[in-house]
């Protein structure tokens, strides 16, 4: 599990002959599935148009996302339409766009944050959006520290970094989040998505205290988690807060559950959350949700 997030091709994918064979692979499947949520055609017309874009290969290669298209989604202008439709209804109709106005509420913590904190650390950083996309005007003394084990996330973010005009700050390391060796060393931590793709309760109290240990006294901790979603065929009331039609959520579901079974989909509640950070030793300040109540982010100092 140790390397669960090394994905195992690059970021951009043609085409050939490998995405066929992963396509005809996920087909055979479908046609063998007792219970899919969309008709057998639809789903099969799906896997096409995704072997059809360099986003949808790589989700039909690595069942999930990485720095790279991470920060493609959370990037895209919000409503600016994509070439291909079904890249279009993932970049402005599907989840993932909840997942961008997320991303904003993250500035906005972290714009407030920074007006104390001298060190902040992204874990994972990917391209390290979170903390390169902030305004430093007046902080010139600040370090930013990129952490990941993909390689070429880290690549990104340091070729962003010289973008932005910030590298002279930013120190990038190539290491996995559990193996954390820094001790009272930052004075911010953020962390969006990494725990959304580990189900084991024990490895997360884990990662949460690797934080814990590497934040010094006072520092600050922003975490994202998903919350269990309605079941499936919950009545629509049940999903208005996600602000996405039925036929959208549906299609969703077959995308990214009956197709390529993504892989960071594992679900934690609020109640679970308090409880894992605070027997570490964090002081909860506030669990950060939307305005319709949906994808949180907690905010938890270290006393």
């Amino acid at each position: 599990m140790d390397n669960f997030m090394s994905h195992k091709t690059h970021s951009k994918l043609a085409n050939l002959t490998e995405t066929k064979i992963v396509a005809n692979e996920i087909k055979t499947r479908l046609r063998n599935s007792k219970s899919l949520i969309l008709p057998l055609e639809r789903n099969l017309e799906l896997v096409d148009q995704l072997t059809e874009f360099e986003l949808g290969r790589f989700l039909l290669h690595n069942r999930g996302l990485n720095g790279y298209w991470t920060s493609y989604i959370f990037q895209h202008p919000t409503g600016k339409p994509a070439e291909h439709r079904l890249e279009d209804w993932l970049l402005n109709r599907s989840l993932l766009s909840r997942a961008r106005e997320r991303y904003y509420r993250y500035q906005t913590l972290l714009s407030e944050l920074i007006t104390k904190a001298k060190t902040l650390a992204s874990i994972p950083c990917g391209v390290m959006d979170d903390l390169l996309d902030l305004n430093y005007n007046g902080h010139e003394g600040v370090q930013l520290i990129g952490i990941d084990l993909d390689p070429e996330s880290l690549h990104y973010a340091s070729e962003k970094a010289k973008r932005v005009g910030m590298s002279e700050h930013c120190q990038f390391f190539q290491q996995n989040a559990w193996e954390l060796k820094e001790k009272n060393a930052f004075d911010v931590i953020t962390s969006n998505g990494l725990n959304m793709y580990e189900p084991d309760a024990k490895r997360l109290i884990a990662l949460y205290r690797k934080f814990y240990e590497a934040l010094r006294p006072g520092g600050t901790l922003l975490l994202s988690f998903l919350t269990p979603p309605p079941e499936k065929n919950a009545p629509a009331s049940d999903w208005d807060k996600y602000e996405t039609p039925m036929a959208d959520l549906l299609q969703e579901f077959a995308i990214f559950g009956d197709i390529i079974q993504a892989t960071y989909l594992n679900f934690t509640s609020e109640d679970e959350i308090r409880q894992q950070i605070t027997q570490i030793g964090f002081k909860v300040k506030d669990i950060n949700y939307s305005s319709r109540g949906v994808l949180p982010i907690l905010v938890a100092v270290k006393p």
